[in-house]
């Protein structure tokens, strides 16, 4: 059923109304008319419609000017000429104000009824569409937001914490990180992670997670020396869709205390 659909009829002849109302209501759409283009602009002001069906000679207001105030204004809604003037020039000029289509009077119920569901579907289309980019752009607008709030989290510990991509370069890193390996240059990601780290047993583990030999469920614990300092290392793979690994994930904690003890 198409009864979520609104079809709003201008035509000064009430013949045409009429005949168009019947037609449309024994097919589920829900119709509104108008007797001139004034009286349209008032409704469309006032209800929501899908498809406006309108005639280019009617007095007070024309289509055609309605035509344009609709393009400007309601540039959703499909428009469908009918006209008892059809002429291939007409046609041609009513499409190139943004007609969606163009049919002639006297018009037959079955191509008249085609045309109308032409104009629905494209505009149930559009209105997919419409919904489909608004739901993107909000998932896209979660994920920054998720984004955001885990690089603050991430910020914000104490641990040193750095991502690595398959190529060993550190996409992700924090403050505490560089401080537990002493290095005082301010680094853009990406970069090679021996630009700050040389830990060949470190690279080692890494490089058996990014080939597979450590599982989703396990993490390698192992300890390195920067500077001073002693560290615990543990380091765990990053999945991505159907599990593939898209890289690793290392956590540094200072454990030199611990070791002097």
């Amino acid at each position: 059923m198409n009864e979520t659909i609104t079809i709003l009829v201008v035509d000064d002849e009430r013949p045409i109304r009429e005949g168009c109302h019947r037609v449309l209501t024994g097919h589920g759409y829900r119709v509104l008319t108008a007797e001139n283009g004034q009286v349209a602009l008032d409704f469309l002001s006032k209800d929501a419609v899908d498809i406006l069906l309108l005639d280019l000679k009617m007095p007070v207001m024309g289509g055609e000017e309605v035509l344009e105030a609709v393009r400007t204004q309601y540039p959703q809604i499909p428009v469908i000429v009918i006209t008892g003037h059809g002429t291939v020039d007409t046609a041609v000029e009513c499409m190139k104000k943004g007609a969606y289509d163009f049919i002639t009077k006297p018009f037959q119920v079955d191509q008249f009824m085609i045309t109308v569901r032409r104009a629905a579907e494209k505009k149930k289309l559009e209105e997919k569409a419409r919904l489909y980019e608004e739901e993107k752009l909000k998932n896209l607008y979660d994920l920054g937001l998720e984004k955001s709030r885990l690089k603050t989290i991430i910020y914000c510990m104490g641990n040193g914490v750095m991502v690595t991509n398959r190529d060993l370069e550190v996409v992700l890193h924090n403050p505490a990180l560089m401080r537990l390996l002493e290095q005082s240059t301010i680094l853009e990601n990406p970069f090679p992670i021996k630009v700050i780290l040389n830990d060949e047993a470190l690279i080692h583990t890494l490089k058996q997670i990014l080939e597979g030999k450590i599982s989703e469920n396990e993490a390698a614990l192992q300890e390195i020396h920067a500077g001073q300092n002693v560290l615990r290392a543990i380091s765990a793979p990053v999945f991505g869709p159907e599990k593939s690994i898209l890289g690793a994930v290392i956590v540094l904690e200072n454990v030199t205390a611990f070791k002097q003890l």
